[in-house]
């Protein structure tokens, strides 16, 4: 027999079974419901749970034959697949020509994120999505946001090509996991896309992004980039096809790309506004003429950068704190806390008036005492924090708010509001707009969409035809550069205070 300890709603149940048998299969057995829009044949992505040890994996398409400990999505998280699977576009599936490089195509799609790297392997026979990793990315030791590493690239001897070996060697780390975990060879992985941000995107092949730092800010490349894997010294086929998704500007990227392109059109949603709260905070405004979108300088506080007690969306993060109490990602002993977590706890303060109007903090809060964290240190905010914060919100906020005008709307317009990124999967929206980084007037309309950057590159991954809507897309877009607007000065200022509020 086969023992599986199951995390589910604060509560851990053992089951014992004899395998032979589909994760999704034995759960359902024993009692618990999870979410599969696709009826269970792989191809939605969307049973996912989370393996103690190993990360994001389907359930539907993972056999079980050595014990486990399984994570059942929590109601939050399970809201959002479902959202996902509303809100995501439904294309044909058809991989491409480098499909028919192997009898057993794999395909991996990765999203290059500032703070951390999702990979998604795919089978491109079924199109079933077979397991989600994410790790943090390695470059983050050479500067936690992208102009520190457009800086190490320029101005460290050789900075340039190991900020691109790092990078190399995490992916290849993966895909050899991967190629181990599904029982084939890397001569099996014939597909890679990659979407990311446009200087993670620079750094991965080796392309100088310093213009990208430097008024007028024209990186080098915006456009799509096809190479080979043995180009990049990847572990998968010499000729598997790398396909890099197309940018917009320097600081809005294929990240963003990726993600509006793949939101399903609905006829009652004419104008809706995307938000991709990471290291950078890239915004866009979508109606039924166009799509205006801009770029803010929020700093990697929403990722857990330059936080004191601060990490990365990953297991040991606190996600949620309400005051008494604080969740964690995987359920165990918290390490961190991330950026969800860290604007629930600062819009306690502010709410409880711990924090003044300007953002001060009369003395270090303590969300964790010692003997209840990890390493024995206790997790907490400081004023420090508090500023980083500050300057975040105040940015995204007014990028927001001069979108809307460019648009000529009112905030009373806008039919909905998209929460990406790994900050989106977690994030408490009343939280955001008690510190004032997401609208009131958003009440009611904000919609979590989790990863859609890596949602975008699992669509390019399984579908050439979703290359056209990204086409589509990139015509009716336009770019505003926030550091050259009238408003954005005065607007950042106004958005600087904290205020508490009733919703």
């Amino acid at each position: 027999m086969i023992e599986l300890k199951v995390h589910h709603q604060d509560e851990i149940k053992t089951i014992k079974t004899e395998g032979n048998a589909s994760l999704l299969e034995i759960l359902r057995e024993n009692g618990f419901e999870i979410f599969t829009p696709c009826g269970g044949n792989g191809t939605c992505g969307k049973c996912k749970v989370w393996q103690k040890g190993e990360g994001s994996i389907t359930s539907c398409v993972h056999y079980v034959t050595e014990p486990m400990e399984i994570i059942l999505p929590d109601k939050k998280e399970a809201q959002i697949l479902v959202e996902q699977h509303i809100h995501t576009l439904s294309v044909p599936f058809s991989p491409g020509p480098s499909s028919f490089l192997s009898y057993l195509p794999h395909g991996v799609a990765i999203d290059l994120g500032t703070t951390s790297l999702v990979f998604y392997l795919v089978n491109l026979v079924t199109g079933s999505l077979v397991e989600t990793r994410a790790v943090l990315n390695p470059q983050a030791q050479y500067g936690g946001d992208v102009i520190s590493r457009i800086s190490y690239a320029s101005e460290k001897e050789g900075g340039l090509l190991k900020l691109q070996e790092v990078i190399l060697t995490s992916i290849n780390e993966q895909l050899d996991h991967f190629a181990e975990f599904a029982g084939i060879t890397k001569d099996e992985i014939v597909k890679i896309t990659v979407s990311g941000n446009t200087t993670m995107l620079h750094l991965l092949l080796r392309v100088d992004p310093l213009s990208i730092a430097l008024a007028p800010f024209k990186p080098s490349f915006t456009d799509e980039q096809i190479v080979k894997g043995k180009n990049l010294n990847l572990h998968c086929h010499a000729e598997s096809e790398i396909k890099i998704m197309p940018s917009i500007s320097a600081y809005v990227g294929a990240d963003i790309v990726s993600g509006l392109a793949s939101i399903k059109p609905a006829d009652d949603r004419k104008n809706y506004l995307f938000m991709d709260l990471g290291t950078n905070g890239e915004l866009a405004l979508a109606t039924q003429e166009s799509t205006i979108c801009c770029a803010t300088a929020a700093g990697p506080a929403l990722e857990g950068a330059r936080i004191s007690c601060g990490m990365g969306a990953m297991e040991g993060a606190i996600s949620t704190y309400n005051g008494n109490e604080y969740s964690v990602i995987g359920d165990g002993v918290p390490t961190g806390i991330c950026g969800s977590g860290l604007i629930d706890v600062i819009a306690h303060l502010v709410q409880n008036k711990l924090v003044d109007g300007d953002g001060l903090l009369e003395e270090e809060f303590v969300v964790v005492p010692a003997d209840e964290s990890d390493n024995g240190k206790p997790i907490s905010i400081t004023q420090q924090d508090i500023r980083e914060v500050q300057l975040a919100k105040s940015a995204i906020a007014a990028g927001v708010n001069i979108l809307v005008k460019e648009a000529g709307l009112s905030f009373d317009d806008i039919d909905a509001v998209f929460l990406a990124g790994g900050f989106g999967n977690y994030i408490n929206a009343e939280s955001a707009m008690k510190i004032g980084l997401i609208s009131p007037k958003f009440k009611n309309k904000i919609i979590a969409l989790g990863n859609t950057s890596g949602t975008g590159a699992v669509l390019a991954l399984k579908s050439t035809q979703f290359d056209g809507v990204v086409q589509d897309l990139l015509k009716q877009t336009r770019y505003i550069e926030l550091s050259g607007h009238d408003d954005f000065t005065l607007d950042f200022a106004m958005n600087m205070m904290f205020e508490p509020i009733e919703l």
